[in-house]
């Protein structure tokens, strides 16, 4: 087996000193261009890889990102995830995550106590309440934090959706298209993202002048389908519904369906998040998207400049785009409407 190659041998074969080699390593700004091109050269020649361990005693950095997250089962929370590691890759630095259950004040502890044993950099939170981004504030004290998908903070860099604009949106296509009797089947009572898209659909219907109607629920699908379950059985029926996210709009569908109620004759539907199942619905899915990648690429882009050089902290959000597609129509085109 081949000797693995050290910064000596990297050193001796660029013909510098293992200090410029370190340098090199560590993007130092005074180096020489010529002097940065043969090391690099020689790096990639031996195909040397710097020991992690000891850049992490030399820099007093790890180069590591806790991320913790609630809800990794839902599309929305990993896509965001899965973009964040992807960008990071590229900077340097490795991810550590960790699904953690927002009901569980042991399963967050276990999870922050994890963070703090590998020495991180830094902490992205994603759909996490503000109870645990305080024990997280607290328990690494020395982290830099970013949080995703939560009500901002002025203490840390917050990345979200436009949410309450999200809502507004979805509920002004209902409207636009002669929807009166409107439904929403919101989110949890406690989780922002879901409260500021209600907000949206709340403010939508009072500038219109319309009655509100919500059905409480969560982000599954179960969720969705208990809602539509309720609403079928309703003398009077709404003839539109704005769920909460797809998922609840994948429930309510096949509730809807089993009392042989018809999307969009009967009742239109539309949703948000734009999964990549919601244009295979049956019907297609006119939805809210956000895109989760840019998301990811936002929080993970905030974390590596407020690593770099610490700033007052912001709130960025990202702007959501209304998808039609075939799950809403004009009430006009309804049967016996």
């Amino acid at each position: 087996m081949n000797k693995k190659a050290n910064i000596y041998d990297v050193a001796k074969l660029a013909g510098v000193s293992h200090q410029t080699v370190s340098r090199v390593l560590n993007n130092h700004a005074s180096l020489k261009p010529e002097t940065r091109e043969k090391v690099e050269k020689a790096i990639n020649e031996l195909q040397y890889r710097p020991n992690q361990a000891a850049r992490q005693l030399v820099t007093s950095r790890s180069r590591m990102i806790g991320i913790l997250i609630a809800g990794s089962e839902l599309y929305g929370p990993w896509a965001i995830l899965n973009a964040m590691e992807r960008e990071a890759r590229l900077e340097g630095y490795s991810v550590i995550s960790i699904s953690v259950l927002p009901d569980s004040p042991e399963s967050w502890r276990e999870g922050i106590e994890q963070l703090r044993n590998l020495d991180i950099d830094g902490v992205i939170t994603i759909a996490l309440p503000n109870k645990i981004i305080k024990e997280v504030e607290t328990s690494l004290s020395t982290a830099t934090i970013v949080i995703v998908d939560t009500e901002p903070n002025k203490k840390f860099d917050a990345v979200n959706i436009e949410n309450l604009e999200g809502g507004k949106i979805a509920t002004e296509h209902l409207i636009s298209l002669g929807h009166k009797a409107i439904t929403h089947i919101a989110g949890p009572r406690d989780g922002y993202e879901g409260q500021m898209r209600r907000n949206g659909y709340e403010a939508a219907m009072a500038a219109a002048k319309l009655k509100t109607d919500v059905i409480e629920g969560d982000w599954s699908i179960e969720s969705g389908y208990q809602a539509g379950l309720q609403i079928s059985a309703r003398r009077e029926r709404p003839t539109a519904v704005f769920t909460t996210n797809d998922h609840q709009a994948l429930g309510l569908i096949k509730a809807l369906a089993e009392k042989r109620i018809t999307v969009p004759a009967d009742i239109s539907i539309v949703a948000f998040d734009d999964i990549p199942e919601a244009a295979y619905f049956s019907p297609a899915l006119t939805t809210v998207r956000q895109d989760f990648d840019q998301l990811g690429n936002l929080a993970i882009n905030r974390m590596l400049a407020q690593l770099r050089e610490p700033v007052k902290s912001a709130a960025y959000t990202i702007k959501p785009e209304l998808v039609v597609r075939d799950s809403t129509q004009s009430i006009t085109k309804s049967k016996g409407k």
